[in-house]
């Protein structure tokens, strides 16, 4: 509440009596307010100060016409009052009258344009009486002068989101998750948001605090690595693996089919195309088969089809969704240990992203299958510097991506003879496709 000697109307005593008036408001003693007010206006019909707070109290009372017919004499009276245009707007849209309090909102911004609450308040009102687009800059230009106020940043997600653009709602609502206070809010998350803004000191201190508190979280430890590049490991611990999947395993096909446009089984068909037509005449293993996205796209080709995965969680969602003769909860490589020549094909969509070291899971697959047989995979292409040297690189994304001429060592290494490998878009992610590659590879004896 601005200082009525700034409004500035009458004696020092009335202004001084209006204050007392104020004071007696503010404290709930309204009988004793509403006199004064009164007093004041016997004497002087139009004096702008107590129109404006008896206004405001007629209003509270629950007489609205009186109230806003007040207010807005107040407003006439002094144009250049802000803040006064503001109140008027407040008590307007309290009242649903939309299209007024957002008249009311823009006089006070051409009293005072520098105000983020005045313009986050006329976004609201514009959003409420369905103005959808002069909303959109209202709150943006809220952000222009406050960019961290977070009323106007999950106005802006929400109304990306019903408008079903998922990457500006995404942005908005990341700026506005990541604001403090933290206590009680996602850890995951917060650190996924920070990643998504492309934060990413911000994110390894947050993972490296997460670390301290919880020494043996494999999330906490896996994402430091891989924002801050540090001690970053060869690929993807189990305990990882299992927890990171178990936590989102419901929504994991919304996420990746809606949200990230994801490709995998498209690209999968792709590739099943080189290894001839369909005739169940395969036995397949599907490693990292999550949540079974790919079993549609595999079965016309299987005789048998078994699934692996570490996640609990995906397994109950591809049991649920049928097509596999076999599912087992177990990691990819120590499965495979025990099942040599007994695949025709192996196929791993999205499963090497969480390898960094590809040698032992192309060894193992190499083992498993049989003569002849076929490897289809897909893999996050490498372009950070250093991934050249070692094959490979940990993304702050938590995925590993790979050297094309790494992957190509790998597979002549254990005895495959790449038929096909084609570059692609995988996913799209913080608004920037992730290419990546999609392979066919033959095991020759």
């Amino acid at each position: 509440m601005e200082s009525l000697s700034q409004v500035g109307t009458g004696s020092d005593a009335l202004l001084q009596s209006l204050q007392q008036a104020i004071g007696f408001h503010t404290a709930g003693d309204l009988e004793k307010a509403e006199k004064i007010y009164r007093d004041v206006l016997a004497r002087d019909p139009v004096h702008p100060i107590a129109l404006h707070y008896l206004g405001i109290f007629l209003y509270q009372n629950g007489q609205d016409e009186e109230g806003v017919q007040n207010i807005r004499l107040s407003c006439a009276l002094q144009p250049e009052n802000a803040s006064w245009h503001n109140d008027l707007g407040n008590v307007l849209f309290a009242l649903r009258e939309f299209e007024e309090a957002s008249e009311a909102y823009q006089a006070a911004l051409d009293a005072d344009p520098g105000d983020h609450i005045v313009w986050n308040n006329l976004g609201s009102s514009q959003l409420q009486h369905g103005d959808t687009e002069d909303a959109i800059q209202s709150f943006k230009q809220t952000l222009e002068l406050a960019p961290d106020f977070g009323p106007a940043l999950i106005h802006l997600g929400n109304i990306y989101e019903a408008a079903g653009d998922k990457m500006n709602s995404a942005h908005y609502q990341c700026r506005a998750f990541v604001l403090p206070p933290h206590e009680g809010k996602s850890k995951q998350m917060l650190g996924i948001s920070y990643y998504f803004l492309g934060r990413l000191q911000e994110a390894a201190d947050h993972y490296r605090e997460w670390m301290r508190e919880e020494p043996d979280n494999p999330i906490a430890a896996h994402m430091f690595a891989a924002c801050a590049q540090q001690d970053v490991p060869e690929r993807a611990s189990d305990n990882y693996i299992e927890k990171h999947f178990d936590r989102y395993a419901e929504t994991f096909n919304a996420n990746l089919l809606d949200s990230l446009a994801y490709r995998g089984p498209e690209l999968m068909q792709q590739a099943l195309q080189i290894i001839g037509a369909p005739a169940k005449q395969f036995d397949v293993l599907d490693i990292g088969c999550g949540t079974g996205l790919c079993e549609p796209i595999i079965a016309p080709y299987a005789r048998s089809l078994i699934g692996v995965d570490l996640s609990g969680k995906m397994l109950e969602q591809a049991e649920a969704r049928g097509g596999y003769d076999q599912l087992f909860k177990q990691e990819i490589t120590e499965y495979m240990a025990g099942k040599p020549g007994t695949a025709d094909v192996v196929l791993s969509a999205d499963t090497m992203i969480y390898f960094g070291d590809l040698e032992k899971v192309f060894g193992k697959v190499a083992s498993t299958l049989r003569e002849n047989g076929y490897f289809l995979f897909t893999v996050e292409t490498a372009a950070e510097e250093g991934a050249q040297s070692v094959g490979f690189s940990l993304h702050p994304s938590g995925r590993y991506r790979h050297d094309p001429a790494y992957v190509a060592r790998c597979l002549n290494q254990f005895g495959f003879e790449l038929l096909s490998i084609k570059d692609v878009v995988l996913r799209e992610e913080i608004r920037q496709p992730v290419l990546g590659m999609v392979a066919v590879a033959q095991r020759r004896s």
